[in-house]
């Protein structure tokens, strides 16, 4: 959902690329560096990368398997951690990396006990990169529950952001001159 809504914002004042697991510009499996190097090599210098991952597996912690665990991690954690780590090489000075993390870090709720922490893991790894590095500014955008996404749980949505406003978060984050900050989606909406 928010993909749908970030990449068509960010086209306005950007010529973007696309790449997922199974559709757009160029495939790549965010979990395996060696997937992530060879996309970097094909798309050469990057003013800004925004990695809109998510995966993770909603499950009670005493039903959920080893597979939910792992893929949750390998993906949603260990898979930005890498795009930022690895984005390193390919982003031009002045650019900007931005992933993302979910509200999840900061409300816990039943169900989201690896989603909650490989959010909290995103925003921490972020904060310290962001000492370490000082010619390319990281960030982290922090969603709320997406309307869309909502309505397609049967969930009542007055409480979440519509993916269009969500997109603002990113935007400002790529356009933005902030470094190391993570970005509510409420804030810029």
């Amino acid at each position: 959902m928010i993909g749908r809504a970030v990449t068509p914002a960010l086209s306005l004042e950007h010529d973007v690329l696309t790449a997922s697991r199974s559709s757009g510009d160029f495939q790549v499996d965010i979990s395996d560096p060696v997937s992530l190097r060879a996309l970097f090599a094909s798309t050469g210098p990057l003013d800004a990368i925004v990695s809109l991952a998510g995966g993770g597996v909603m499950a009670q912690l005493s039903s959920m398997s080893d597979d939910d665990f792992d893929r949750t991690l390998d993906t949603q954690m260990k898979g930005q951690l890498n795009v930022l780590r690895l984005g390193l090489e390919v982003v031009a000075p002045g650019g900007s990396i931005t992933l993302t993390s979910g509200a999840a870090a900061q409300n816990p709720m039943p169900s989201t006990s690896a989603i909650a922490a490989s959010c909290a893991a995103i925003e921490a790894f972020m904060r310290t990169a962001a000492t370490e590095v000082e010619q390319v500014r990281l960030n982290v955008v922090s969603p709320i529950f997406v309307k869309e996404s909502m309505a397609l749980f049967g969930l009542p949505t007055e409480s979440g952001l519509s993916a269009a406003d969500t997109a603002k978060s990113y935007l400002a984050a790529v356009n933005g001159t902030m470094h190391g900050q993570v970005l509510a989606t409420p804030d810029y909406a």
